[in-house]
């Protein structure tokens, strides 16, 4: 029973620290991160570079992620990216809010790494027409966040950064190891003139 007990416990114990390690932290600068370093032997940077920029231009319809710069000689791409955040009221759900970010994805041989912050919330009204819309001139850093928002939805809005952010990692990490994820190179006629021969 006492070893049941004990197996019991650094079960419990390997789980929490697995679920701590996938989590939304503070980088450098103070800001919320989500950080991932994924190994994938044999696979050139090159390689993973032209998946890593096929995902950010295919994955997602444009305004969700758009490319913002690429740099194939440091192995670096950059997107912008957003999403909706909703608010359950007594009868119905709707729109609160939308919160934007930055993704990082930079590649070396056989590995990549990739990132997820710059998170800003920015709050929805309800204009004229009974239709929700972003409120002008408003948006607010999600550091910033916790005195301007609600409790209850500033802990509900991190809970959809870090879910948000782990399903954009797990379609990124299916288009890092799809090979036929690269476009396919279209063949090149050879033109022929038949004034000279």
């Amino acid at each position: 029973m006492k070893n049941i007990l004990i197996a019991f416990v650094c079960i419990l114990l390997a789980q929490t620290a697995a679920a701590q390690k996938d989590s939304l932290s503070f980088d450098e600068n103070d800001k919320y991160i989500y950080y991932q370093t994924v190994s994938q032997p044999g696979v050139s940077a090159d390689t993973l570079y032209k998946r890593g920029l096929y995902f950010i231009k295919t994955a997602y319809p444009k305004g969700k992620l758009t490319a913002l710069t690429t740099d194939k000689a440091q192995g670096v791409l950059t997107g912008k990216g957003s999403f909706l955040v909703s608010k359950k009221g007594f009868i119905a759900t709707h729109e609160d809010g939308a919160i934007n970010y930055t993704m990082r994805i930079e590649v070396k041989d056989s590995k990549y790494r990739y990132w997820f912050t710059d998170f800003v919330y920015i709050p929805y009204q309800r204009n004229r027409y009974n239709v929700y819309e972003p409120v002008p001139g408003i948006s607010i850093p999600m550091e910033r966040a916790q005195g301007k928002v609600d409790k209850t939805d500033f802990d509900e809005y991190l809970g959809r950064i870090l879910l948000n952010s782990r399903q954009a990692g797990g379609v990124l990490k299916a288009y890092m190891l799809k090979t036929s994820a690269l476009p396919k190179e279209e063949k090149k006629i050879n033109k022929i003139s038949t004034k000279e021969w």
